[in-house]
């Protein structure tokens, strides 16, 4: 049982399309490229993330957000736009 509730957890705008990104199983700097940004900043939003989740690394990570529910919409929007 997890303490921490979709409502304790506060991710930005740009923290959730990295974790959608990531949790489709592209690397860092596939990531980058998707968004435009450099890979070290995926890097640094991943590392946020996993620390306001408070998860040891991002398997973990990724297994939290999706069990609170953070993630579901993000994974569906980008398969259905991806497979299209």
């Amino acid at each position: 049982m997890s303490r921490y509730t979709q409502d304790s957890i506060k991710l930005t705008g740009r923290e959730h399309e990295v974790l959608g990104l990531v949790a489709l199983g592209l690397s860092a700097k596939e990531a980058a490229i998707e968004l435009a940004i450099a890979p070290c900043t995926v890097e640094r939003h991943i590392e946020n993330v996993r620390l306001k989740t408070r998860t040891r690394n991002r398997a973990h990570m990724i297994a939290h957000v999706i069990q609170q529910g953070l993630l579901i919409s993000e994974i569906k929007d980008k398969e259905a736009t991806s497979f299209s």
